[in-house]
């Protein structure tokens, strides 16, 4: 059953990762390194974070350790799929339009991946904490309703996203840092000697 469900998990991230990898970067050409698109791609490692870490946390982990380890790799591959997508499109674009090609804006591409990485790290943590506080279901819940919202904030305000990078970066860390700590205290209510 596991194996069955890696198997389609892998269908779905390949067929992701070539429609948002190639498809899209082939119908919006050079428009792709619009510093907003790439902003956006950038962040796309959240959505798959938070999802990882509610799947991973369904079953409790024994220790704090072990929790920041399945953190770790839930963000660890949002981020992969984040970037192979980001490759992706820029091969695509480059392959598509060689006669043309310009590179992206390198600098605003750095702080929006590292936006990205603070966003996964925080969403992660806080699917960790909810699953692990109320359940996995309510992490679902909670998810959707972020996503929801910044879905609804991308769309009113998109193009402040590469103004914000630096910002963001800060905000996620702190509330990456809260929802670590909460996660913390409750292993340790549960788990006081294995902490």
């Amino acid at each position: 059953m596991e194996k069955q469900r890696a198997i389609r998990d892998g269908i779905i991230y390949f067929l992701l990762t070539v429609a948002f990898g190639v498809a899209v970067p082939a119908m919006k050409g050079l428009g792709f390194f619009d510093p907003t698109l790439l902003s956006a791609y950038a962040c796309l490692g959240m959505v798959f974070a938070g999802p990882f870490a509610t799947q991973a946390f369904e079953k409790r982990p024994a220790s704090f350790g072990q929790a920041a380890g399945w953190i770790g790799k839930a963000v660890l591959l949002g981020e992969l799929l984040a970037i192979a997508m980001l490759a992706c499109g820029t091969a695509t674009v480059y392959y598509l339009n060689r006669a043309a090609f310009f590179p992206p804006d390198l600098e605003t591409l750095a702080y929006s991946l590292m936006l990205g990485l603070a966003a996964s790290l925080a969403l992660a943590a806080l699917a960790a904490w909810v699953t692990i506080e109320f359940s996995a279901g309510a992490s679902r819940m909670a998810l959707r309703l972020i996503f929801l919202g910044l879905l609804a904030l991308f769309y009113l305000r998109g193009q402040w996203l590469p103004a914000v990078a630096a910002p963001g970066i800060l905000i996620s860390l702190m509330a990456a840092s809260v929802f670590l700590m909460l996660l913390r205290q409750r292993l340790n209510l549960n788990n006081p000697q294995k902490s």
